[in-house]
């Protein structure tokens, strides 16, 4: 990363786009555009259960400044919810037509390349930018198109194929790098991301890495995070508190992989 690109002037806008809903969702957005010149790659940024926060701005600061597009949707306001694990949807599938509608406004935006789409997302949203890898969701709203490069973040590794809504598998051609905590009380096992790589098909496998991030827990990016919650999900399903601490070391090391995976798939 060079020092102007890290100088690189960003336009800020708040939107709404449409969701792809039989009866469709106005989505509010927020799309950072950095001023360089030509159609750039883009990536939307999803959040969690809790909603918005500084976490995405954080990962959309970074991506901006080497050049790549960001929209950071809200899919809570829309339904009139307030987050929380009492306050989400009850699945993640159900808000994937606002993930493809965020597509669409993208690939129509004249500073976007339509061909060059990333997303990525944390927790309820990381399992989002999760599932759309999968031929069984993505080809509901595209045909032969798929998003370029995923990376969910702490998308709760142990769920996959087990739990119901979680099937992962027949991936699209395109890369995907899950980034884990090494204390993630949600999986209750920092190995949780490589052994589901392990159980895939070789073909699906290859398709994917896995960054553990050491001494890190759910929401190790967030800033100000330090907090204990209930979630019935927890616990690979048992259920129970939840810690969420900070930390800085992991969240940068977090953006650079970021960068440094969208870059280079995109």
């Amino acid at each position: 990363m060079t020092s102007s690109d890290m100088e690189m002037a960003t336009s800020l806008q708040y939107v709404t786009f449409p969701s792809l809903h039989d009866e469709p969702l106005a989505i509010a957005a927020r799309v950072s555009v950095p001023a360089k010149e030509g159609k750039k790659p883009a990536v939307i940024i999803l959040h969690g259960s809790a909603g918005p926060s500084a976490r995405e701005t954080g990962y959309a600061d970074a991506l901006n400044a080497v050049g790549i597009v960001t929209l950071e949707p809200d899919l809570w306001s829309a339904r009139g919810i307030g987050g929380g694990s009492e306050g989400r949807p009850k699945t993640v599938i159900e808000t994937l037509p606002d993930v493809y509608g965020a597509r669409a406004f993208l690939a129509a935006h004249p500073e976007v390349d339509g061909t060059r789409i990333g997303v990525m997302g944390f927790s309820f949203g990381g399992v989002a930018s999760m599932l759309v890898a999968t031929h069984a969701q993505n080809d509901r709203f595209l045909k032969d198109e798929h998003f370029k490069a995923m990376m969910p973040v702490y998308p709760v590794a142990s769920a996959y194929n087990r739990v119901p809504g979680f099937e992962f598998g027949d991936l699209v051609d395109a890369p995907v790098m899950m980034v884990t905590g090494e204390l993630d009380e949600y999986d209750d096992d920092p190995e949780a991301g490589p052994k589901l790589v392990a159980s895939l098909k070789p073909e699906d496998a290859a398709k994917i890495k896995v960054h553990v991030m050491k001494g890190a827990h759910h929401c190790f990016d967030m800033p100000g995070a330090n907090v204990v919650v209930a979630d019935p999900v927890s616990h690979r399903g048992a259920g129970g508190e939840v810690h969420m601490i900070f930390n800085e070391e992991a969240m940068e090391t977090a953006h650079k992989l970021a960068v440094d995976f969208f870059s280079g798939a995109l």
